[in-house]
């Protein structure tokens, strides 16, 4: 069986020789039992068969101690004889290992004798690689564990044990290195593998087992049931004895024998009792009873305490050997109650300033707009949370969203100059065509346009409808005259025509009218500058519509407006360095005897460039 090592002692030898010559005297009568049997074999005299025992010298006799002296001479030169071969020994053996583990040498289970440090760490490192795969087995109350020792920290320290390895029977004095030749003689010298543990990695496979067994300790609390607060008690619980089972584990490690092992347990007491809590019941009922006064813009709610009774809780901890209540609400559960409640009441969409352009003041806000306003629930939660406990007033927290066009920063717009101006005179007409101009331009006015996007007349005044006040008068389908809803709206789309193709502006859809009207040829303007549009259907892709694009790089307003007998179209932007040119315009008949006219528009950049050219024909049909 291998032999574990001993502690190292240390004793001291005396000289055999010197003792016997010093004490020879004095000591003769008592060793001379011992000295005659070590003469019997160094003493030079041989017995043969036939002598007699007579032929030895009486003890009395003077050659008697002749033949004793020489015999212990010879048997003091066999011992130092014996040990210079021992010494000569000795170190031929250290010189053959002198760069390897010593022979009969195992660590742990790993056999390591007559090898080099190298060649044994090798083998460390294979063993110490099996043994993180390997498995404890715990159990407890009929349950079982079985952690590999890499789940629970454990690693090979291959340096401290390879270093045990190497230094045994090299350290210590000379008596320490002969016992260790002695004792590796006789058997195996075993060093025991060394081995290191994760605290923090053991920690959390322990708090594991804590879950499964799932017996903690609970504390006294306190539970708010309808209006009123009330105790739970304690009770104690079952936890990992980790310190017994820390011992445990590293006993295994030392024997590298792996049996199921009971899992140590201990009771665990808890820290907060019933007893500690009553004097918090009355202040708890206090907080619980106020209603809390929420705020948004210049409105306020009360929210009743009975109505988030199912989000408050009750912490208690322990401060200073004393148990701390704090009242808190759940974040989590009464966002989504005050996100149902309230985000009706305050979320809603950003609402663009309405502007238009004075002579005295330019660019003005007639209407300020609206900022967005959406609900944060769970930072409302949060608020409402340090409000219960205050008593003060919650503003409700909210994601403002500012609108496009904000009346606070309308110079953000880079409308400064007015570019075109458009005019036309609906006079002669009956007041029901009158009153759809009246409507048409007060809804087509402080339309905006965004850079680079189209200006729409059908998305300025909407959906020609009733309630907005349109009646019924005379239109054109086509080429066919009827009366509709809104008869007369073209006299503002032709108004905003001429506005654009004064401006310069590239215009992408452009309808004439089919009949020759006389009252858009009134204050000079010839036959053929108008422009109409058809609402016929429910859907605004299919409708006749008049469109121009912004090409200035900045916004523009298109401010509208009737005063009988003139609809007048002011287009307000960034004033383009570009001249605008416009043809006289041709006519001529055509096979049905209608007029036929038609202009050329040129637009010029500050160079003479041609930027835009276009020839705008009109066919009428009468």
């Amino acid at each position: 069986m291998a032999q574990r090592l001993p502690a190292t002692t240390t004793t001291d030898v005396p000289s055999r020789r010197a003792g016997i010559n010093a004490g020879l005297p004095h000591r003769l009568h008592g060793m001379r039992r011992t000295i005659r049997d070590r003469v019997r074999l160094l003493s030079p005299v041989r017995m043969n068969s036939d002598q007699s025992r007579a032929d030895i010298p009486a003890e009395n006799d003077p050659k008697y101690g002749s033949q004793l002296a020489k015999g212990v001479s010879k048997f003091a030169i066999l011992l130092v004889s014996l040990m210079l071969v021992v010494a000569v020994g000795l170190f031929l053996f250290r010189v053959a290992y002198s760069d390897k583990i010593y022979p009969a040498v195992t660590v742990g289970d790993v056999p390591v004798g007559g090898l080099t440090v190298g060649e044994a760490e090798a083998r460390l490192d294979q063993r110490a690689t099996e043994l993180k795969g390997d498995s404890l087995v715990f159990s407890y109350n009929g349950r079982t564990w079985s952690p590999t020792l890499a789940e629970l920290g454990v690693d090979v320290d291959i340096d401290a044990s390879l270093a045990s390895a190497h230094d045994l029977g090299r350290t210590g004095d000379t008596s320490s290195r002969l016992k260790f030749a002695r004792e590796l003689l006789q058997d195996d010298q075993v060093v025991p593998l060394q081995t290191r543990i994760n605290q923090g990695t053991l920690a959390k496979w322990f708090d594991k087992v804590d879950v499964d067994i799932d017996n903690r300790a609970i504390n006294a609390g306190i539970v708010v049931e309808g209006s009123s607060p009330k105790i739970t008690a304690e009770s104690t619980g079952i936890m990992v004895d980790r310190k017994h089972a820390s011992a445990l584990i590293q006993s295994t490690l030392q024997q590298l024998e792996f049996s199921q092992i009971a899992l140590p347990t201990l009771v665990e007491q808890p820290t907060i009792v019933a007893a500690d809590l009553h004097q918090y019941l009355d202040e708890i009922a206090a907080i619980v009873s106020k209603p809390i006064v929420v705020t948004f813009e210049n409105e306020s709610w009360n929210i009743d305490p009975k109505d988030v009774l199912d989000h408050i809780t009750v912490e208690t901890t322990m401060s200073g050997g004393k148990p701390n209540v704090h009242v808190t609400l759940d974040v989590d559960t009464l966002s989504s109650y005050l996100n149902e409640r309230f985000s009706s009441l305050v979320n809603r969409k950003p609402t663009d300033a309405v502007v238009g352009w004075t002579s005295d003041s330019g660019l003005i806000s007639t209407t300020p707009n609206i900022d967005g306003a959406t609900l944060k629930p769970k930072t409302f939660a949060e608020a409402l949370n340090d409000g219960f406990l205050s008593g003060k007033a919650v503003a409700i927290p909210l994601v403002v969203t500012k609108p496009e066009i904000d009346s606070n920063n309308l110079k953000a717009l880079g409308i400064e100059n007015l570019i075109s101006r458009g005019d036309s005179n609906f006079s002669g007409g009956d007041a029901a065509r009158d009153t759809n101009i009246y409507i048409g331009a007060e809804l087509a006015s402080g339309t905006l346009i965004r850079p680079g996007a189209d200006y729409s007349f059908n998305s300025a005044i909407g959906a020609i409808t009733e309630d907005k006040g349109y009646v019924v008068s005379n239109v054109i389908f086509g080429e066919t005259p009827g009366v509709d809803i809104g008869g007369g709206i073209c006299q503002v789309s032709t108004t905003v025509f001429r506005a654009a193709l004064l401006g310069g502006f590239p215009i992408t859809e452009w309808h004439p009218h089919s009949f020759r009207i006389s009252n858009y040829e009134y204050d000079g303007w010839a036959p053929g500058f108008d422009a109409s549009i058809l609402q016929l259907g429910d859907d605004p892709s299919t409708w006749g519509d008049f469109k121009f694009t912004n090409d200035t790089g900045g916004w523009l307003l298109v401010q509208t407006w009737a005063s009988y007998p003139n609809v007048i179209v002011e287009i307000y932007g960034t004033k383009m360095n570009r001249t605008v040119d416009i043809s006289e315009p041709w006519t001529g008949t055509s096979e049905k005897g209608a007029l036929t006219t038609g202009f050329v528009r040129t637009v010029l950049n500050s160079k003479g460039e041609v930027v835009y050219e276009r020839e705008f024909v009109t066919a009428f049909v009468y």
